[in-house]
């Protein structure tokens, strides 16, 4: 399969349905289909393990600042359960500090 990288006006809504898929490790707003249907701040991680492959990062910061295993129900969502997502498009400065932290979490910023 080919990959391509396309850009997007910042309101446009992926389907979770569709094959369009966020980078490795981007910051995405949300909107699952079940719960509360609420949008939420997730990250896109494609070196997760089983189905698990956005990151909840509201639910998650306890788990991961006081060293506690993460509830995989409480901070991590399947592509089975996103009802549409986009591109989160924080000022540069924001996004790069938020990935910062969440490399600390995984202790990937040695």
């Amino acid at each position: 399969m080919s990959k391509v990288q396309i850009e997007i006006p910042d309101d446009r809504w992926f389907s979770g349905e569709w094959e369009i898929r966020p980078q490795d490790k981007q910051l995405c707003v949300v909107i699952l289909n079940q719960g509360s249907k609420m949008p939420k701040i997730f990250q896109y991680r494609e070196d997760m393990n089983n189905d698990f492959c956005f990151l909840d990062i509201e639910n998650c910061v306890d788990y991961f600042e006081y060293e506690i295993a993460p509830d995989d129900a409480a901070c991590y969502a399947v592509w089975e359960c996103v009802d549409r997502w986009k591109p989160l498009g924080l000022p540069a400065d924001v996004n790069d500090r938020i990935l910062a932290e969440i490399e600390k979490w995984f202790g990937e910023d040695d």
